[in-house]
């Protein structure tokens, strides 16, 4: 199913929660809506859902504006972050539920419900009570629920925030699998860049009810368009420029940048990312400076500096093992934003 937002927005007396968002996801696509809290992402969600009215826009199913429609007709359903089981029931039951309100005939309902528990891994506790299971558990129970219906468009409100590293990263991946097996439109709310880049086949930037980016994982992540974008994604060095020349930048420090190619402006914003910096060797072409290594911490695949470069601070991530106080690095690359005229 193709989905598209035009122009959503949202105000709650003088607060814009969305201020013109548009997106398009396409059949059978993994759709991350990526931002911090309080960016507007899940009033997003919520009115795709029909548990909300935009003050203005519009929200296409396969061309069919469903604005006029009830959430029970849109034929999207949501898994919500806090689960939303009901407690009564067992794990059998609570994922039936939609399909009994559905009035599904009864052999196809058991089938159907062992079939996705089994998917998910928890068949083993299809009669346990809900108090009876853990949070991943009871997790699993409200994606099963979701899963059940014959919906094409499931919408997730950070479905796994709550729970731990581990278990976070191991329903990832089964949700990621089971999208690409029911080919079904999944919508995903989430803070997690990380979590955004890995599952997403497209993905939006949100910050304060507006779209800053959109695009791929990895045009989001290597042609970021906006300062905000690129600091968000990564743990992003941010320095103050300003220009010398055609291509060459200083910080108010002294610390000079060479750009290829010429941009306009007078003051800049430059986003660096930890993994761009490299060590290096002196008399190498480029930007290679001296840095003074402040801090080191081993993070298992890689190592991370606290670096100070002609009296900036960066941050970098790298294999490579530094064992003097100083070393010899690159900025291999940065992108620059110009500001607004002063």
């Amino acid at each position: 199913m193709n989905i598209r937002a035009e122009n959503i927005t949202k105000k709650y007396g003088d607060f814009t929660a969305l201020n013109g968002v548009s997106f398009e996801s396409g059949d059978g696509e993994f759709f991350s809506v990526l931002g911090k809290s309080g960016s507007g992402k899940t009033t997003l969600i919520r009115i795709i859902a029909g548990l909300e009215r935009p003050d203005a826009g519009k929200i296409y199913f396969d061309g069919v504006d469903i604005d006029s429609l009830p959430a029970h007709k849109r034929g999207a359903v949501m898994v919500f972050q806090n689960y939303a089981l009901f407690p009564h029931l067992n794990v059998f039951d609570n994922v039936a539920f939609g399909l009994e309100e559905r009035r599904v005939p009864k052999t196809e309902i058991r089938k159907t419900v062992v079939r996705t528990l089994v998917s998910l891994g928890i068949d083993g506790k299809m009669y346990r009570g809900i108090s009876e299971l853990s949070g991943g558990e009871q997790q699993r129970v409200a994606i099963a629920r979701a899963l059940a219906i014959e919906s094409k468009v499931i919408l997730f409100d950070e479905p796994l925030s709550n729970l731990d590293v581990a278990l976070r990263k191991e329903l990832q991946r089964e949700l990621k699998s089971i999208q690409r097996q029911t080919g079904r439109n999944f919508i995903y709310i989430t803070h997690d860049q990380e979590e955004a880049l890995m599952l997403s086949d497209k993905l939006i930037v949100m910050d304060r009810g507006s779209v800053y980016e959109s695009g791929t994982p990895q045009e989001v992540y290597e042609q970021p368009k906006s300062l905000f974008g690129a600091s968000f994604i990564g743990n992003a060095n941010v320095l103050q420029l300003e220009k010398l020349d055609r291509d060459k930048f200083k910080t108010s420090t002294g610390l000079v940048l060479k750009n290829n190619g010429e941009i306009m402006g007078k003051y800049f914003d430059a986003v660096v990312r930890p993994e761009h910096i490299v060590p290096s060797q002196q008399g190498m072409a480029g930007n290679v400076f001296k840095a003074s290594i402040a801090a080191k911490f081993f993070r298992g695949a890689f190592f991370e500096y606290s670096l100070t470069v002609e009296g900036v601070s960066l941050v970098m991530l790298t294999q490579h093992d530094l064992r003097s106080s100083d070393a010899f690095i690159a900025i291999e690359k940065f992108f620059i934003f110009p500001k607004d005229a002063v």
